[in-house]
């Protein structure tokens, strides 16, 4: 869906469903249900099928407005920036869906929000990704606020005695990253090896600090793992200046970006950058980034 600078997003395949109901699992302690779920198992698939179509209508008509009804959160920057750049694009790129799994929590009032890892089938490739949709109020349509590939296996779900996913705090997740990629700081992160390498200080030959960060937009989502963390969904808003360097060694879209405009990037080019990020906080201790995805939001 999105043109990405990186995607290396890791340990995201979840064993089971809230809405397949997996035993409790007791040790955690997880409390009794409370509040409503989400979404029900047939409304679900209905709200999997409803977005799907509406993407690739989106993607098909190049319409920023459509894009605005079918994102939210961290997900709409980077979509408003790939459509003004790019416009629509061919049929190819429109996906359809396979092999949902829902993890579904009960909530109390607005919004509501559940994830979905799923098969993505596009242009004859297939990759799993996980997402996260939610509702603002009553009477919205579902948006997708979060949206990864992803491999490999991370910590397993908590659920309540009726298997649904147990909602939790981030535990300071999104702050503690956004500190250590502008600072450096791991007092309170164990940071993946994009992160890492995030905090380079060259773009081809440009020159950078790493810059300012900030969580968002938009709120993060976690849910309970079995020993008591979490696992988040969140976002981070990056600022970034790049200094003295050659047009042709900057990253492709914000060359592209840049042309579209009609612009040239002169001695200094300030860069915003959307970061999709998910990890796992544990009940204490450092919490550990599991991957991320990496778009342009704006260049001048």
């Amino acid at each position: 869906m999105l043109r990405v600078r990186h995607l290396a997003v890791a340990a995201l395949l979840l064993a089971a469903a809230g809405c397949s109901r997996p035993a409790p699992d007791a040790a955690t302690g997880a409390k009794e249900p409370s509040g409503e779920p989400a979404v029900t198992a047939g409304e679900s698939l209905d709200v999997l099928k409803d977005w799907t179509a509406r993407h690739n209508e989106a993607i098909a008509s190049g319409d920023e407005r459509q894009w605005r009804e079918a994102v939210t959160g961290a997900l709409e920057a980077p979509v408003g920036a790939r459509v003004h750049t790019y416009g629509k694009l061919p049929k190819t790129a429109e996906i359809s869906l396979a092999n949902p799994v829902f993890y579904v929590p009960r909530l109390d009032g607005f919004p509501k929000w559940f994830g979905v890892a799923a098969l993505e089938r596009s242009a004859g490739g297939e990759q799993q990704i996980l997402g996260v949709f939610v509702k603002a109020k009553k009477g919205d349509g579902w948006r997708a606020a979060h949206w990864l590939t992803f491999q490999g296996q991370p910590p397993q779900l908590a659920y309540d005695e009726e298997g649904y996913a147990v909602p939790a705090p981030d535990r300071g997740l999104p702050a503690a990253h956004a500190k250590y990629l502008a600072s450096g700081d791991e007092s309170a992160v164990v940071p993946d090896a994009y992160s890492r390498n995030a905090r380079a200080k060259k773009i081809g030959d440009w020159t950078s600090e790493p810059g300012g960060f900030t969580p968002g937009p938009g709120p993060s989502y976690a849910l309970r793992t079995k020993d008591g963390g979490s696992l988040v969904w969140y976002g981070l808003k990056q600022e970034q200046t790049l200094t003295g360097g050659a047009d042709d060694t900057l990253p492709a879209e914000v060359r592209d970006y840049l042309d579209k405009n009609d612009d040239k990037p002169g001695k200094t080019l300030r860069t915003s950058w959307q970061w999709l990020a998910i990890g796992y906080a544990p009940p204490s201790g450092k919490a550990r980034v599991l991957g991320e995805s990496v778009s342009l939001t704006a260049a001048r």
